[in-house]
């Protein structure tokens, strides 16, 4: 909870701005089931509200408004790393909220979410154990100058409450130089709306 909580607040607090994409997307590795990030070393935002990670993120190809019922609706979350350094292990997370402030998730009755593993060449769905849409859904590595591309989807289905509605990806990872775990997210604010009106 003490991941979440944080990223909850990096998520909707950090004005995270993505850098310029400069290279081919590096290694993106399905994981069938993975962990948070080990809490040993402790987040680098704690007790470090000037910290800013090294990696950033962005969501990209989402669109402002979305029709309950209307179907898949595809969009990337891109983590690039502008620095020399190589990073290992960045552990994905991505999820779908009800709120602008704070976050909590639509139950997958509502709302769906998916990422493409393209070793597998399949949709895999991104939940908790709680039937909630969130989670960790995979790792990465990105050497210096490189990014990840991660293919996504949601799906807002016809049960969904009209109104406000927030998605978030973010990717954890180990910052040698502080010895601590660093959280790059991003957010992108949608309204989803009643299901669309066929007339003859």
């Amino acid at each position: 909870m003490k991941f979440r909580r944080a990223l909850v607040t990096v998520a909707t607090t950090a004005a995270i701005a993505p850098a310029a994409l400069m290279a081919a997307p590096s290694a993106f590795a399905a994981s069938a089931a993975p962990s948070a990030p080990s809490a040993a070393s402790g987040l680098c935002m704690t007790g470090k509200p000037s910290y800013r990670p090294v990696l950033h993120t962005a969501l990209k190809g989402l669109p402002n408004k979305i029709a309950a019922g209307s179907g898949w609706h595809n969009f990337t979350l891109t983590i690039d790393n502008p620095s020399q350094s190589r990073f290992s292990n960045i552990r994905l997370f991505a999820g779908v909220s009800s709120t602008y402030v704070g976050f909590k998730a639509f139950p997958t009755s509502q709302v769906s979410l998916q990422a493409y593993f393209p070793k597998t060449k399949r949709w895999e769905d991104v939940t908790d154990t709680a039937g909630h849409t969130d989670g960790y859904f995979g790792q990465g590595w990105l050497g210096p100058h490189t990014h990840i591309n991660v293919p996504m989807r949601i799906n807002v289905k016809k049960s969904a409450p009209v109104g406000k509605a927030m998605t978030l990806g973010a990717g954890f990872y180990q910052d040698a130089q502080h010895k601590c775990t660093a959280i790059t997210a991003a957010t992108y604010k949608l309204q989803i709306t009643a299901p669309a009106r066929h007339t003859r």
